[in-house]
């Protein structure tokens, strides 16, 4: 995790640290769509969506628990289990995720 700033350099670090990671937080917002999943999506970082009752975009045509992990609020709250959780994901298993996404053809690609 790092400290950025809403500019041109910000967003850069911030894209550059989405394709460096395997996991993306993407806790519930104010609104069903956020630009930080579809950029999760993007750089082919899996999703961890914080919520115990989120709408997602295109629920219905899109499976999102085929590359997503789901986690409770109150599972994320607890000291240390988000991260033991995210631990025990296989490197099979988040390859699966990743191939998913890109197979799903919600990566745009060159």
């Amino acid at each position: 995790m790092e400290e950025g700033f809403p500019n041109a350099t910000g967003r850069e670090q911030s894209i550059q640290g989405m394709r460096t990671s395997e996991f993306c937080l993407h806790p519930a917002g104010d609104t069903p769509t956020s630009c930080r999943l579809f950029d999760a999506i993007q750089s082919l970082c899996i999703p961890v969506i914080v919520s115990d009752n989120i709408e997602l975009p295109f629920e219905g045509m899109v499976d999102y628990t085929e590359f997503s992990v789901f986690v409770a609020v109150g599972d994320a709250l607890k000291p240390s289990w988000l991260v033991n959780h995210l631990q025990r994901f296989s490197k099979q298993q988040k390859d699966m995720f990743r191939q998913n996404m890109a197979q799903d053809k919600l990566v745009v690609t060159d």
